[in-house]
């Protein structure tokens, strides 16, 4: 029997006959962009990973992804500009695509907004004879990062992701493209004794051309005021405007918080660790000597306090000491200390609604996140707080919102949040595009426990119960200990129904969810 056919704002498509309408006039549109545009319209407002849009699009055979950015450009094309100005089709950086179609609810839709100047600081080239003197570069440059995001009238894309051009030879237009901004700032830092030598230029993404280069040579003492100098000469050359708050704090805006060299050296270093790719109890213990040297040296310096307060609440969440709960108090403690120290600092807050979201404690959790955002609106992490406290809540549109902007600040760190938005969708009985997108995770991050328990649950929900028993052996694989009662159940769900329908997606396929070993939680 033929479908009816899909009807959005003056289009009508039939997918049967392979034809778009506009007015009842036809619109040349090739097979691929009808695929496309079919699968797409069957769930308007959703996100299609680029594995799902490749399938429905080539039908199962093996294309480069080059090819669909060819056929939305196209489809794009062909459908002109929404009434509004805007794209019927939305990009979610490094995932997929959604569609905005003329009729869907607030939850399909995003309001539109004025662009805004955006930049990448990609990591200062340590020119320093001693190679450990990398983290010293890498501070200085992310110090930069955080004083530029607390201006609401610049987007800054977070650390992660410009960071990882490290040590790659990629043309400034290249990053640009690819983390999705205008601007970039990259430049080289020599620490040699008590001298500091900073070169740094300000390019346009799109020519590649300089905007401004500078050096300077200054005492290392002076380096705190050197940061500001270069967030200075780059809000100037990007004719950014400041509010009155923004207006009042600059220049003055630095992030470091303490003149104390040696307390910011020790701290640089435990941040350097605390984010490195191997996260483990040794690390967690290294890491948080540092830390409390840092406070040796400058008791009255606010991020080593929170800097340690997240390592304990790490160690509490993975059980990386005997006496977890012991930890999350100290995690507590720590981190009132930090924003009694330093209120207007966003780092602090992000850690009370990090050690909060471990307390299920969700008044502070989201008292702590929205102070988080308003000193820092681009903050992805506090994006990403607020996002899971909104799905543990019930408001998946609130959730997936924050997740696609913190995706948007943090493209090449995309991996942990598709976990969340494939929670979020989960939750909001969107079960085809929770699957999509962990099983998106799950190709990026292979050893994920969590995203194939959540998986298994939701395959078990469409009612795919071979599928949900392959994902709960993997599953087993890497984790034989693993229960839902000490994996989901832990997670802090306001609403019951939510986790018991989690639950009911396992049983449904038939699976032993309860696991009698022993075995650390994580």
């Amino acid at each position: 029997m033929p479908t009816q056919p899909l009807v959005f704002g003056p289009f009508a498509l039939d997918p049967d006959r392979g034809t778009l309408l506009r007015d009842g006039e036809p619109v040349a549109l090739g097979r691929r962009g009808i695929l496309l545009l079919d699968a797409l319209l069957k769930r308007p407002g959703e996100i299609f990973t680029k594995t799902e849009l490749m399938d429905a699009g080539w039908q199962g055979s093996a294309v480069e992804e080059s090819n669909l950015s060819v056929q939305i450009a196209l489809l794009r094309k062909a459908l002109g500009p929404m009434p509004d100005g805007g794209d019927w089709i939305a990009t979610v950086p490094r995932i997929g695509y959604r569609f905005l179609g003329a009729g869907l609810g607030q939850e399909g839709r995003t309001a539109p907004h004025q662009p805004k100047p955006s930049l990448a600081v990609l990591p200062l080239t340590s020119l320093s004879s001693d190679p450990e003197q990398e983290y010293f570069a890498d501070g200085l440059a992310e110090d930069i990062i955080t004083m530029l995001s607390k201006l609401s009238g610049l987007v800054v894309i977070a650390r992660s992701s410009s960071f990882a051009y490290r040590g790659l030879s990629v043309d400034i237009r290249t990053v640009a493209r690819e983390l999705g901004v205008r601007f970039v700032l990259a430049g080289s830092v020599r620490k040699s004794g008590n001298r500091l030598r900073i070169a740094a230029q300000l390019s346009d993404g799109e020519t590649g051309a300089h905007l401004w280069a500078e050096s300077y040579d200054r005492e290392l003492a002076d380096m705190f005021t050197l940061q500001e100098e270069v967030a200075s000469r780059i809000v100037g050359a990007l004719k950014i405007a400041l509010g009155p708050k923004e207006t009042a704090q600059w220049p003055g805006i630095a992030s470091t918080g303490t003149t104390d060299i040696d307390a910011y050296d020790c701290f640089l270093r435990g941040r350097a660790m605390q984010r490195g790719a191997t996260q483990n109890a040794d690390v967690f213990r290294r890491t948080s000597e540092l830390f409390r040297q840092a406070i040796d040296h400058d008791p009255t310096y606010a991020a080593p306090y929170a800097a340690l307060a997240m390592a304990m609440g790490h160690a509490y969440y993975n059980r990386w000491t005997d006496d977890p709960e012991q930890a999350l108090a100290e995690a507590r403690r720590l981190v009132e200390e930090a924003v009694r120290l330093d209120p207007n600092d966003a780092f602090p807050h992000g850690v009370a609604a990090l050690v909060s979201s471990y307390r299920a404690d969700f008044e502070r959790w989201a008292s702590e996140v929205e102070i988080a955002l308003t000193l820092n609106p681009n903050f992805a992490p506090a994006l990403a707080l607020r996002a899971m406290l909104n799905t543990y809540s019930g408001e998946t549109s609130a959730a997936i919102e924050d997740l696609e902007r913190a995706i948007r600040l943090d493209p090449l760190f995309s991996q942990n949040y598709l976990h969340h938005l494939g929670v979020a969708h989960l939750v909001a009985g969107k079960y085809e595009t929770a699957a999509a997108l962990l099983r998106e995770r799950i190709l990026l991050v292979p050893n994920t426990d969590m995203s194939r328990a959540y998986l298994a649950a939701v395959l078990g929900l469409l009612g795919d119960d071979e599928g949900a028993r392959q994902v709960w052996g993997e599953l087993m694989a890497i984790k034989p200990g693993y229960s839902f009662e000490e994996g989901i159940g832990r997670t802090p769900f306001r609403n019951p129904q939510d986790l018991n329908r989690i639950r009911s997606g396992l049983l449904r396929a038939g699976l032993p969810i309860d696991c009698p070993a022993n075995h650390p939680r994580g």
